[in-house]
């Protein structure tokens, strides 16, 4: 294991990521994985935990570049943000040497990670929300599609992600959701390892035939569902409809002020076949612009 070095903090204490190296036994793809760019996604630092417990270098071709907690200052706070200067990391990439802790964060990790990389799978999760399993397409849909989750989504990316950044570079690229709301999580992790071997197998990682599912489902729309008043919003579609399809018009939930009881907003399927990605299991507050639901058009 090697570190890449970013700064030292007011406590004295240096800041430093930590990076797993697998030398395989044969020439091969160089592959990195990372995660923790968010600090709040546990459940894919352990996915990697139990991938790299799995591997064994002899039957490894090239080389397993892995960083588990890309921001570990935001993992200790376990926020989404760096605490220290409420930046998102991954709006930041490719990040400044001279600029806030976290694009200075971001700069150091691109120089250290990324050169030579011939694949980067990226991995994040909805952290306390129920999130479903999903893959983007970047630029190698058949990559994404080894992970082996369900639904893919083919859009625009986000600028200053770190994906974003190995494209530009040339890397094959795929970022990858756990999934989330901890209940399901267990479930989300196993599918997780096994997709990665499964991709690994595909870039000739690791030996074998990659298996391929026929159900994939690909979304070019996804929509995120953002209350224009804060309130208690009380969900009429449970969890359990996960990655399913739901008629367009199906109440998803209601915001109420919890003060005077008064209904401020309701949210509905946007789509004639709308697949539900993200929801609130549960009576939860919100806030203005937070995130209500996420869904994709099925159609």
């Amino acid at each position: 294991m090697r570190y890449i070095d970013i700064c030292t903090l007011s406590t004295g204490l240096p800041l430093r990521i930590a990076v797993h190296e697998i030398v395989g036994a044969r020439p091969g793809p160089v592959v990195g994985l990372t995660a923790g760019v968010h600090g709040d996604e546990l459940a894919p630092v352990e996915a990697l935990r139990r991938l790299v417990a799995g591997i064994d270098a002899r039957e490894l071709a090239g080389t397993l570049r892995i960083a588990p907690v890309v921001n570990p200052l935001a993992f200790q706070a376990q926020t989404r943000h760096t605490p220290q200067d409420g930046q998102n990391l991954n709006r930041v990439f490719p990040g400044d040497p001279a600029g806030w802790l976290t694009e200075q964060l971001a700069a150091a990790f691109v120089d250290g990670f990324l050169p030579g990389l011939d694949a980067l799978i990226d991995l994040h999760a909805g952290g306390a929300l129920p999130t479903v399993d999903y893959a983007y397409i970047d630029n190698d849909e058949p990559l994404s599609r080894a992970l082996g989750t369900k639904i893919l989504y083919r859009g625009p990316g986000y600028p200053g992600t770190l994906s974003a950044v190995a494209v530009e570079r040339g890397v094959r690229t795929v970022v990858t959701e756990l999934g989330g709301g901890l209940l399901r999580d267990e479930e989300y992790i196993s599918r997780t390892v096994a997709g990665l071997r499964n991709a690994l197998r595909h870039l000739g990682a690791l030996a074998g035939e990659p298996t391929r599912r026929d159900d994939q489902i690909v979304l070019d729309r996804l929509t995120i569902v953002r209350p224009r008043h804060g309130g208690l919003l009380v969900p009429a579609v449970g969890v359990d409809r996960l990655g399913d399809a739901i008629p367009g018009g199906t109440l998803l939930g209601t915001t109420y002020n919890p003060q005077t009881f008064e209904e401020l907003e309701r949210f509905h399927a946007p789509f004639a076949e709308t697949l539900l990605i993200l929801a609130r299991g549960a009576v939860t507050r919100v806030e203005t612009g937070d995130y209500a639901y996420m869904v994709g058009d099925g159609g």
